[in-house]
């Protein structure tokens, strides 16, 4: 699909149930998970709801970073802000073209990715190994996108299983 021949991309970590926040947290901490998704983002332009970069509390550093809110007055330092998805996607693109970027990164939370799967091109997935009750869900992965990648791993901390599928539509 792309968006105007730019890859869009949504990074996210989820449950077994498709479970990707509880009370506007992550609901594991799984030191691999960030680094892998740090390794992916990394230099490129993210997109995002302002729930999400609240709770992460700060923008991401090295990354341009888009906010998507309804509320015309919100502001928060190192972000540039957009009031819809649409608008978020074509400022989002104009800074990858300047800085040369081929994709465009979704991060959350799950009202974003419901509203932009159908434009993905690409999925980084962790599939994590629990069954949390959470408040924020990934959509359903329509049977466009196939798993071309995946790797297993066991987080030594916690003893958590996750699996780390790129799916590509």
């Amino acid at each position: 699909m792309a968006w105007q021949g730019t890859e869009v991309v949504h990074v996210v970590a989820m449950d077994k149930n498709h479970c990707i926040g509880k009370g506007n947290a992550l609901p594991w901490h799984i030191s691999a998970d960030l680094k892998h998704f740090k390794a992916i983002t990394q230099g490129g332009v993210v997109i995002m709801g302002r729930k999400t970069l609240e709770s992460m509390g700060r923008s991401l550093p090295n990354r341009v970073n888009w906010v998507i809110t309804r509320d015309p007055e919100w502001h928060f330092d190192g972000v540039k802000v957009a009031h819809c998805i649409e608008d978020a996607l074509n400022g989002a693109l104009t800074d990858a073209q300047q800085a040369e970027k081929a994709s465009l990164f979704i991060i959350g939370g799950g009202e974003i990715f419901t509203q932009t799967l159908a434009i993905a091109d690409r999925l980084e997935l962790t599939h994590v190994d629990l069954d949390v009750q959470g408040d924020a869900h990934y959509p359903k992965i329509s049977d466009n996108f196939h798993k071309v990648n995946s790797e297993q791993h066991t987080d030594e901390k916690s003893g958590v299983t996750f699996e780390f599928a790129t799916y590509q539509k």
